[in-house]
């Protein structure tokens, strides 16, 4: 960028340009987004899957208070009417039922989405008394997080073309093979989950990958948040589920400031974060973040 006149230098603004897309000569693009142009206007449709689970419900209500229109993909209307709070839990109301194992049920809740939040995980039965734990028949990681990541993130990039954005909880944990958490009725859940974020990032779908340490049940916005890479994080401590919903929502609200990353969070010690989209610039490796240049 050649150096302007002594004249107009003081009636230039600033362009905020990320550095991924100088490279690949996209600076209208870029432009574009630092003069602050606007998506198409309406509240963004959202797709929950896993909406009766526990981190599933938190999801849901988050974006439902951030102002989505959700949509809840569950197994069980009957349940979903004790834990979501629907009235006919029905399509009506946004209540759609289906299985991640049975790809047919996952076309008619995608249609019109403009994002999709995964918050499906098999969980294993471990009435035995921890570790003797074990997966139902069908209902192994492999099914679940695998095979059924891949039907979900497939049903979606269908219906819209390709041109959605998905939010994806998975795992820390997931550079160790000998986690513990793998060798739970031999489900190698971490193992297959990092199988289902791969499959994402190579869909060519706009991604946000969250690997939360262990869940918790403290208050939302109690907590720093604190982001790493590659389980260098301290995992002895809990997140909130409402914290690690609000990052969900937030990356699914605004694709443009949580797209294109993977990174493991938990909490530290510092104050409570309350800018939730901070994190996701946290979360950037240096040559992510964008590059503030005098024109």
């Amino acid at each position: 960028i050649s150096e302007p006149s002594t004249s107009s230098k003081q009636a230039l603004p600033l362009l905020i340009i990320p550095f991924k897309m100088m490279k690949f000569g996209k600076f209208a693009a870029a432009a574009a987004l630092a003069v602050g142009v606007a998506a198409e206007g309406g509240a963004r449709t959202v797709v929950v899957t896993g909406a009766t689970g526990k981190l599933g419900h938190d999801v849901y209500k988050t974006l439902k208070a951030d102002g989505a229109n959700v949509r809840a993909f569950v197994r069980d209307a009957k349940k979903a009417k004790d834990i979501l709070g629907c009235d006919k839990c029905d399509e009506s109301e946004g209540i759609f039922e289906g299985d991640v194992t049975k790809p047919d049920t996952l076309a008619k809740v995608m249609e019109g989405a403009d994002a999709l939040a995964i918050v499906t995980a098999a969980q294993p039965d471990c009435s035995k008394g921890y570790p003797n734990c074990e997966y139902h028949k069908g209902a192994y990681p492999v099914d679940i997080d695998f095979h059924g990541g891949e039907a979900q993130i497939a049903a979606f990039a269908t219906a819209t073309k390709g041109k959605g954005s998905v939010v994806l909880c998975s795992a820390s944990g997931t550079t160790d093979p000998e986690n513990p958490l793998d060798k739970l009725g031999n489900g190698h859940i971490g193992f297959y989950k990092l199988n289902e974020e791969a499959a994402l990032m190579a869909s060519g779908l706009t991604f946000t990958i969250i690997k939360p340490c262990g869940l918790g049940d403290d208050e939302v916005g109690k907590s720093q948040i604190v982001v790493g890479h590659d389980d260098e994080l301290d995992k002895s401590q809990l997140i909130s589920r409402g914290d690690v919903a609000k990052l969900m929502s937030t990356a699914a609200l605004k694709p443009e400031v949580a797209g294109g990353l993977r990174f493991d969070v938990c909490v530290g010690t510092g104050a409570p974060t309350t800018d939730y989209s901070a994190v996701f610039n946290d979360a950037r490796f240096p040559w992510q973040k964008p590059i503030t240049i005098n024109v």
